[in-house]
């Protein structure tokens, strides 16, 4: 597979380019082998590269949502590539700071999950509501704020009371500058970029992934 390549295109915001690697492949191999062997190693690399402070935040945004968008077409034509995923949600937690959860959206899309996105700024009381009524299993959360990743332990504490299982995924900020944050709020893990998202779905599901 041609990771480097790949990146390379995305980091340019060369949409041809990777839009072209990505039609050449799926004539060759299915969209889930693509993904698996390309997309989320690229998009990891690309996280890393950013928690490295090799790149800004607004290029590996751009990264993840040139990589979506190559995608689309293939979707269309080969139909949803992972038909058997878990119950996935995601939300800007009491925040409206949407560059972070719009990263890791991107990046689950292009690995080829469906998230219900819950938007931003929403409130633990509210929120516990929506993933009682889509039975969502897996939560992320995004915050820049430590008053909205504080909040994660009122949301964990209503979805226990609710025997609610969810588990929640947080990731920003304050839990990078407080290794154990995730710890303290509830949190079942926390990621330090949006390159994490698809290994810490592995590990919560059981299931393998190659990052």
């Amino acid at each position: 597979m041609e990771i480097e390549a790949f990146i390379h295109a995305l980091l340019a915001l060369d949409r041809l380019r990777a839009a072209s690697i990505l039609r050449e492949l799926a004539d060759r191999f299915t969209l889930l082998e693509v993904t698996e062997a390309l997309i989320i190693p690229a998009l990891s690399q690309i996280g890393e590269r950013w928690a490295r402070g090799d790149i800004s935040l607004a290029e590996q945004y751009m990264g993840g949502r040139i990589c979506e968008d190559a995608l689309k077409p293939l979707l269309s034509q080969q139909g949803a590539i992972r038909p058997s995923q878990p119950r996935l949600g995601i939300v800007a937690l009491q925040d409206y700071h949407l560059l972070g959860k719009k990263i890791v959206l991107s990046c689950l899309r292009s690995a080829g999950f469906a998230p219900r996105d819950f938007g931003q700024g929403a409130s633990a009381t509210a929120l516990v509501e929506q993933v009682a009524t889509e039975r969502i299993e897996i939560l992320f959360i995004s915050t820049l704020m430590l008053p909205s990743a504080l909040a994660v332990k009122s949301l964990r504490s209503m979805l226990d009371n609710r025997q609610l299982t969810t588990k929640l995924v947080v990731g920003g900020a304050p839990f990078i500058f407080d290794s154990q944050l995730w710890l303290e709020v509830g949190a079942d893990a926390m990621g330090k970029s949006a390159g994490d998202v698809v290994r810490i779905l592995a590990q919560l599901t059981g299931e393998s992934a190659n990052v």
